[in-house]
């Protein structure tokens, strides 16, 4: 029963959120003795993939703070559900949060363009470099901005690729069979006359064994092995849907505005030193993840023909019209994303 009562709780504050105001939890005078205590809502659960990752940021605040800062996180069911991150940030439910963009698309459209589109840059440097050198963080900011978020920064993650029940020798085989395939990277397969799903990752699995679905999207190879995705369909599509996802961290506007100036910085230096991490780790544990996949039996399909590599590259890049349609920031950032890659010399 205080479980119950605890989750309608955390549900009536982010509806009512004049009752939590940004500031209430960072009480503190900002010293070793009294710290100002921020509470960040993760996206994965407690020692489960990158929600490993959490702790670097919190320690990194506390430790270039010297104590004056603390990080109090609250992984994913412990709190705060994770498709109600960026409400609760809004709110001042919370301070902090990492959320997944592709929840939230009807609420800021913009974010989705932030996690990443099918089709953009494929190399994980050239992607930190379009935020911190191509104009991108600035332009994220001001878009987060106009809905009560500070952006703190970028984590940037590998590629999302298709496993399927069956060998993909074409495209013409993709366009039989049923993929889960959610948000901007559905409708890349939809542009390719291919059937794209929405359905919640934890119902993968048992629709891959009934036959409700003949393959899977959406997901990095560590996601395919955490939900052993592989063991139902095990054949991996060379090319990625999207070549990266970015899931960074946010701050509450009003929160991040009252801290001193030099708090400010730690949190985006400690915000870098976390998405050091990320990245560093994504590299190791998608090796790892892949290798482990590869032992239990999952195999390549044949890599695509230069015609079908060309439409699926096509069909992605069509994603980005669809979505600057959607408002200005969307525009403003993929403006940015095709000037940047024109410049590194990619093909459009």
């Amino acid at each position: 029963m205080k479980k119950i009562a605890l989750i309608a709780a955390l549900a009536l504050a982010v509806s009512l959120p004049q009752f939590f105001p940004a500031a209430a939890s960072a009480a503190g005078k900002g010293t070793p003795d009294d710290p100002i205590t921020w509470r960040m809502g993760g996206l994965y659960a407690r020692g489960i993939g990158y929600g490993k990752t959490y702790e670097t940021f919190a320690e990194a605040v506390k430790n270039l703070s010297g104590g004056r800062m603390v990080i109090d996180v609250i992984y994913d069911g412990e709190g705060v559900d994770a498709g109600q991150l960026l409400s609760a940030v809004r709110s001042g439910l919370l301070e902090a949060a990492n959320p997944f963009q592709a929840l939230h698309a009807g609420e800021f459209p913009a974010g989705i363009v932030d996690l990443g589109l099918p089709d953009g840059p494929e190399n994980l440097m050239e992607i930190r470099a379009m935020y911190r050198e191509g104009g991108w963080l600035e332009a994220v900011r001001k878009a987060y901005a106009s809905i009560g978020i500070y952006y703190l920064g970028e984590a940037v993650n590998p590629g999302t690729f298709l496993l399927t029940k069956t060998p993909v020798n074409s495209l013409d085989d993709l366009r039989k069979m049923k993929i889960r395939c959610p948000g901007a990277y559905g409708k890349k397969l939809a542009n390719l006359n291919i059937t794209p799903v929405t359905m919640a990752l934890s119902e993968v699995y048992t629709s891959l064994a009934s036959g409700l679905l003949d393959g899977v999207d959406g997901c990095t190879i560590l996601d395919h092995f955490d939900v052993k995705t592989y063991e139902m369909a095990k054949y991996l599509y060379p090319l990625p849907v999207a070549n990266h996802q970015s899931i960074g961290l946010i701050a509450n506007l009003e929160a991040f505005n009252a801290l001193p100036a030099d708090l400010k910085a730690i949190l985006e230096a400690a915000t870098m030193l976390y998405s050091d991490d990320v990245l560093n780790k994504s590299v190791i544990w998608e090796r790892d993840a892949l290798n482990e996949m590869i032992k239990a039996g999952l195999q390549y399909s044949p890599q695509p023909s230069p015609e079908d590599a060309k439409e699926w590259r096509a069909a992605g890049r069509k994603v980005w019209d669809e979505y600057a349609q959607t408002d200005a920031f969307s525009k403003e950032l993929l403006d940015l994303q095709a000037k940047f890659l024109k410049d590194l010399g990619y093909e459009f």
